[in-house]
């Protein structure tokens, strides 16, 4: 059952995303139950018509039957049946006693009105007892007159009634709903507009417009998502600059805080100092690039990196990378098309995470993996480890795990990090255990494997 529902979700999820989907089958849908009313409304009206209609025939067929004579001239029979298209037979008894053709049968006949019902119903006299029928597919009668039994058929084979209703009107509601389509599609090809729009826009495209067509609601939407574009364009440009001000402005004191310190004598507490001045100077740096790297239309500085020495270059920097991280197998020897730069700082913020918060007897463990879906890098430490409540929101701006909080830091790490393995079309895994470590896992597309 949970497998037809998923099936059926699959089948109707075009349906749900697409609008002119849902007109069109909105449209379908009472178009339809429009020709079934128009259809059952005539269909019962000429149902009545059609039987008063059978009592008239009725009638005339038992006028034509009493016209052939007692005993019936064959003559006169055999004229009236061609001149009409007809053919029939006479049975006396059960017993066929004249026919046209000489192989005509009455077997088979199958009888749905008479003229005794009908003509009570519309209250007139018919001479003699009349029903109607099929034999062999065709619209047959018969007539009693005295011991003879007269039966009739049309010998001529007419369109299905499905040829003469259903087909016509199916022609014409297809064509209808495909010109329906139509003009909804080119009444609403605006929103479809408006669609690709939002799509450049969360693509990091601030430049382009959508295209105004007409003048009604539809246009005057357009306008106003690309005012409020172009509005969005200009805040960003300005809180841009104002962090740009800020950091100057904010960097300039602790240049010369920093020489201000080196120019003191030596005092006990003048490395603290510098670590302070440092730390602030982190901080301004982690936010800017933070706040850099929320905004999708960032472009990245994409340029050929070499994996190994790349890899190289990082460890490097890291005080006591030579006894506290271990590089597990061979680096594959490969380059990557990437931001080198801002995959740097997530290199480097996974190892230094490591280092600080994942600490134990055992090195910390680096391993990379190319494949045809992804290049890997994995950074794998043995600490404490990290409990499930908080490994939900460790990638969280500003988030520190409580029992950390004593060692430093403002939170920042993981989410640039994340940021940025994002802003490359990748994604960061965490796992992690406690009392047995964690492992960080930066996943990009191999497409960036060159």
């Amino acid at each position: 059952m949970w497998r037809s529902l998923k099936n059926s979700s699959l089948f109707l999820l075009p349906f749900r995303k697409s609008l002119f989907l849902r007109i069109a089958m909105m449209v379908t849908t009472f178009t339809v139950a429009l020709i079934m009313v128009i259809y059952f409304v005539v269909y019962l009206s000429f149902t009545e018509q059609d039987t008063i209609l059978d009592t008239h025939e009725f009638y005339y067929y038992s006028h034509m039957v009493e016209s052939w004579g007692m005993p019936p001239d064959t003559t006169i029979i055999l004229k009236d049946l061609k001149n009409l298209k007809m053919i029939g037979g006479i049975y006396k008894e059960g017993v066929k006693v004249w026919s046209f053709p000489n192989d005509f049968s009455r077997e088979g006949y199958l009888e749905y009105s008479d003229s005794q019902y009908l003509g009570d119903l519309y209250e007139i006299q018919i001479p003699l007892y009349v029903t109607f029928g099929d034999l062999y597919q065709l619209p047959a009668a018969t007539v009693e007159n005295g011991d003879f039994i007269y039966y009739l058929a049309i010998n001529f084979e007419s369109p299905s009634e499905l040829m003469l209703r259903m087909v016509p009107a199916s022609i014409l509601t297809l064509a209808f709903m495909i010109i329906l389509f139509l003009f909804l599609q080119r009444y609403l090809y605006p929103i479809k507009l408006m669609k690709r729009r939002i799509f450049a826009l969360e693509g990091g495209d601030l430049d382009s417009t959508i295209t105004i067509r007409g003048e009604d609601e539809l246009a005057d939407l357009s306008k106003t998502i690309n005012k409020l574009i172009f509005d969005i364009k200009s805040l960003l440009t300005k809180k841009q600059n104002l962090l740009a001000d800020v950091s100057h402005e904010l960097r300039s004191p602790l240049a010369r805080m920093q020489l201000l310190i080196e120019m003191l004598p030596t005092h006990k507490n003048a490395i603290r100092l510098k670590n302070e001045v440092r730390y602030l100077e982190q901080i301004i740096s982690n936010l800017l690039l933070s706040d850099k790297l929320s905004v999708p239309y960032k472009n990245l500085e994409l340029s050929e990196v070499g994996l190994p020495d790349f890899l190289d270059r990082i460890i490097a920097r890291i005080p006591q990378s030579s006894s506290e991280i271990k590089v597990v197998g061979e680096i594959p020897n490969i380059k990557l098309k990437i931001d080198s730069t801002k995959m740097g700082i997530a290199f480097t913020n996974l190892l230094g995470n490591a280092i600080k918060y994942g600490r134990s007897s055992t090195p910390i463990q680096i391993v990379c993996n190319a494949d045809n879906l992804y290049f890997s890098f994995i950074v794998q430490d043995f600490g404490t480890g990290i409990n499930p409540d908080d490994l939900k929101r460790i990638t969280e701006p500003f988030f520190r795990v409580a029992s950390e909080r004593q060692k430093g830091g403002i939170g920042l790490g993981l989410s640039i990090t994340q940021k940025i393995a994002s802003t490359h079309g990748g994604d960061l895994l965490i796992q992690s255990e406690v009392g047995k470590g964690s492992v960080f896992t930066i996943r990009l597309p191999a497409s960036l494997i060159i």
